[in-house]
């Protein structure tokens, strides 16, 4: 493959435009080969804004977690509501089970959030 530019022989390509890369034109970043500092800016700015969505899905996994062990929390109070004011047993146990599933989502959510995005 030539180069692009000089028309040499390539030594890879450029990881944000795709174009051949020779030795003479080459601006190599510490992780990335790039043909230009326009590209490796490009590239910088795309690696700020992915580690903002990693950052942002994280906190909404955790608030996902919150929110859902709350939503158990008021599902089981409405049960005990339940059996000792109405005494019906579809409401008590549809609370409960309700309890149950908000649970288990909290838990699930709580997990995500303490993962490492970059692992």
């Amino acid at each position: 493959m030539k180069c692009a530019t000089h028309n040499s022989e390539a030594i890879g390509v450029c990881a944000h435009c795709g174009r051949a890369v020779c030795p003479d034109c080459t601006k190599s970043s510490a992780k990335q080969l790039t043909c230009s500092t326009d590209c490796a800016e490009a590239l910088a700015r795309n690696e700020k804004a992915m580690e903002l969505i990693l950052q942002k899905s994280l906190q909404n996994a955790n608030a996902s977690a919150f929110y859902s062990y709350l939503c158990s929390g008021l599902s089981a109070a409405g049960a005990i509501g339940a059996h000792f004011y109405l005494q019906s047993q579809f409401l008590i146990w549809f609370c409960a089970g309700c309890s149950a599933v908000f649970f288990v989502s909290g838990i699930r959510y709580g997990r995500i959030a303490q993962q490492n995005p970059r692992e």
